[in-house]
């Protein structure tokens, strides 16, 4: 596998995977904050690691803005193509200060859908991310499942750990999918947290 996303871009939306990861992570995200039933409207939203934007495509319709960020150019050039309507598809990395005066600020929901177990410093990314929620906004998060610290992806235990450092309250951590994989079941977590 390429260490560059930009290599997948061109792909990535005609795998059936990754369409059904996002309906999946969507669901689950609507069971818990109820986005399809109305009073998002004007509610600010932050997708961090967005990709092509299937996630933030189905979160446009109900909020009023979706910012869109990817530090894959060709992802990101991808999903601008598509011309969504409410979602602003911006090429940043905002772990590094950069988007400051794109109003990346003042989110009512923070994204992060299978990109945090890729980060160098968990911690303290969502830390970073929760200083960017509105009081009560939340923080919301799938990567794939690790039974120990030693396995690709991040543990129950890690993503409990790091929402707590954040500051960050409410902390729920569960599995709540799997994905099949190589004739095996991929579980895939979901941690949410508010901000105080």
């Amino acid at each position: 596998m390429s260490s560059d996303w930009n290599d997948y871009a061109d792909g990535w939306d005609g795998n059936s995977d990754v369409r059904l990861y996002a309906d999946r992570a969507f669901a689950a995200l609507d069971a818990y904050a109820g986005i399809t039933g109305g009073g998002w409207q004007d509610k600010r939203v932050l997708d961090f690691g967005c990709g092509t934007g299937l996630l933030s495509g189905k979160l446009a319709p109900h909020v009023q803005e979706v910012a869109a960020v990817d530090t894959s150019e060709r992802m990101i050039a991808v999903l601008a193509g598509k011309a969504l309507p409410n979602v602003r598809a911006l090429h940043t990395d905002i772990l590094d200060g950069n988007g400051a005066g794109e109003g990346l600020t003042g989110f009512d929901l923070i994204c992060a859908s299978s990109v945090c177990s890729f980060l160098p410093d968990y911690p303290g990314a969502v830390a970073q991310l929760a200083g960017l929620l509105n009081s009560g906004g939340m923080f919301v998060q799938w990567d794939w499942l690790a039974r120990d610290a030693g396995a690709s992806g991040l543990t129950l235990q890690q993503v409990r750990e790091g929402l707590h450092l954040a500051g960050l309250g409410g902390i729920r951590v569960e599995q709540v999918f799997d994905m099949g994989g190589g004739g095996q079941a991929m579980p895939v977590l979901m941690g949410t947290a508010s901000r105080k």
